[in-house]
């Protein structure tokens, strides 16, 4: 008997189906899949904070008014992600650690960001708050503080167009020793073997859960491949990359991280993007499916600054109306602090700093302790130079982004000549009078966090500047006194 009232229950669901059906009102959930679905993927990387327009650099305004006209045109549905950098590097993302640049990716309608090295230049406290602003979700599927995934971030989000449901994973890469001691401890990534194994079960289980595509945006990437045409590689031209990933776990892999542009195609098949970095490039992948027969074909291109920041495209005014919201009084890119007579390059900047180190630690400690020279890993960043001219804040912060406090570090002897006295990419050093260093005897020097807090220069931190007081400041502070390049 129940049997038959299952039968008859069943019969008069199906009648009432098919009256819905004939007078359209079905759940639009279960509407067939279209034969064919275009998608078309952006992946932004490496953004660094480049939010405000300058004078060798586009902002965010006209890729902004650039996405929501593609919003509008009915003909593909677009997938926005980030593949990870987008705070550091200026002053209006930097000071609002990385704030502003959260709230403009939600207006933006972001569908993930996947964490890079440099989201945590401030530690990882400065993620949670982010988090909870954001309106996507933060993906690092091999981070690990002190031996758990911390809130603050997913393995992977799944993400609906047209019926299709796209799975998005997010990994970070070996890259722990590119950020600051001070916020490493208990901090793990997982690599390697490790890594492979944690996006082959996750991709498994988005795969059960009917996920039709799986991407991996994954914060690394080549350093060595040519920008012009797709080019070919094999698992031993990726280190960073197992491409057993793309025997049916990743259809589609946008990277990040060595600031590089190229398309690569691995021998699976399987394309990878990396859009360049400082706004010079995003990468985009048009991928039509065909549903009948499960079939996909990926056109993937990079569009350059010519098309995404044209002077035609209008400025969206949601941007400036962001950066008012974060600077309502003063505009660190108008204020002028000063003037530069001369041109400094990278190295002469990273110089200056040595200098201005070794003065501030001759002012702060200088009655105390013997202090030998000032110095450390001192590298700028884009633009690199500071041209000739009137020069504001936001200047010298894109050149020296980093929140690296002055410490006043021992050094034995050995470990002195070997770190600072040799020829070492990117260490800059200053003495007053050039001394006599025995390898037995023990040293005072000024660096920054950075320099001592990395162990093979075996630092021992003896104090450090209570205030917030960076290389950027002491730069600014020297060109606002009227000083000449030298």
């Amino acid at each position: 008997m129940k049997r038959n009232l299952y039968k008859v229950s069943a019969f008069l669901v199906a009648s009432l189906l098919c009256l819905a059906t004939l007078f359209g009102c079905t759940n639009p959930q279960n509407t067939p899949k279209k034969d064919v679905v275009k998608l078309s993927f952006f992946a932004v990387n490496d953004l660094h904070g480049k939010f405000m327009d300058t004078s060798g650099q586009p902002g965010v305004d006209e890729f902004t008014t650039y996405m929501k006209q593609l919003y509008e045109d009915p003909a593909r549905e677009e997938i926005l992600l980030s593949s990870g950098d987008m705070w550091q590097g200026t002053v209006e993302s930097s000071t609002t650690k990385g704030k502003l640049m959260t709230e403009w990716m939600n207006g933006l309608g972001f569908v993930s960001m996947t964490l890079g090295n440099h989201e945590y230049d401030w530690g990882s406290a400065v993620l949670t708050p982010n988090s909870e602003l954001a309106d996507f979700p933060f993906l690092a599927i091999n981070v690990t503080e002190n031996g758990t995934m911390p809130a603050y971030c997913k393995p992977s989000v799944t993400v609906e167009r047209d019926g299709m449901k796209i799975g998005i994973i997010g990994a970070i890469g070996d890259c722990l020793s590119s950020i600051s001691g001070d916020f490493t401890e208990g901090l793990k990534f997982a690599t390697g073997d490790a890594l492979t194994s944690l996006v082959k079960n996750e991709s498994s289980r988005l795969r059960k859960e009917g996920c039709d595509f799986i991407v991996y945006s994954i914060h690394d990437g080549g350093d060595e491949f040519s920008s012009s045409g797709t080019n070919s590689v094999t698992n031993s031209d990726m280190v960073y990359y197992d491409t057993a990933l793309s025997d049916g776990y990743v259809d589609l892999v946008f990277e990040a991280h060595t600031h590089q542009k190229y398309i690569l195609q691995d021998e699976h098949g399987v394309y990878h993007l990396q859009g360049g970095g400082e706004n010079k490039g995003i990468s985009r992948a048009d991928v039509t499916f065909y549903t009948g027969s499960g079939k996909y074909e990926v056109e993937p291109k990079i569009v350059a600054p010519a098309v995404y920041a044209d002077e035609d495209l209008k400025d969206d005014p949601s941007v400036d109306t962001l950066f008012g919201k974060y600077f309502p009084d003063s505009n660190p890119y108008t204020t002028v602090l000063g003037e530069n007579f001369a041109r400094w390059s990278s190295d002469d900047i990273a110089d200056k700093v040595a200098a201005l180190y070794y003065k501030k630690g001759q002012e702060v400690w200088g009655e105390r302790y013997d202090i030998v020279l000032g110095g450390g890993y001192l590298k700028t960043r884009s633009p690199y130079d500071l041209a000739k001219g009137n020069v504001t804040y936001a200047d010298i912060f894109s050149l020296l982004p980093f929140d690296n406090a002055i410490v006043l570090g021992r050094i034995k002897g050995s470990d002195l000549k070997k770190n600072f006295l040799t020829s070492k990419s990117n260490y800059h050093t200053y003495f007053s009078d050039y001394p006599t260093i025995s390898d037995s005897g023990e040293y005072y020097i000024i660096v920054d966090s950075y320099t001592s807090t990395y162990r093979y220069n075996n630092i021992h931190e003896v104090a450090r500047l209570e205030e917030d007081t960076f290389a950027r400041d002491l730069v600014a502070d020297y060109i606002s006194d009227g000083r000449r390049a030298s």
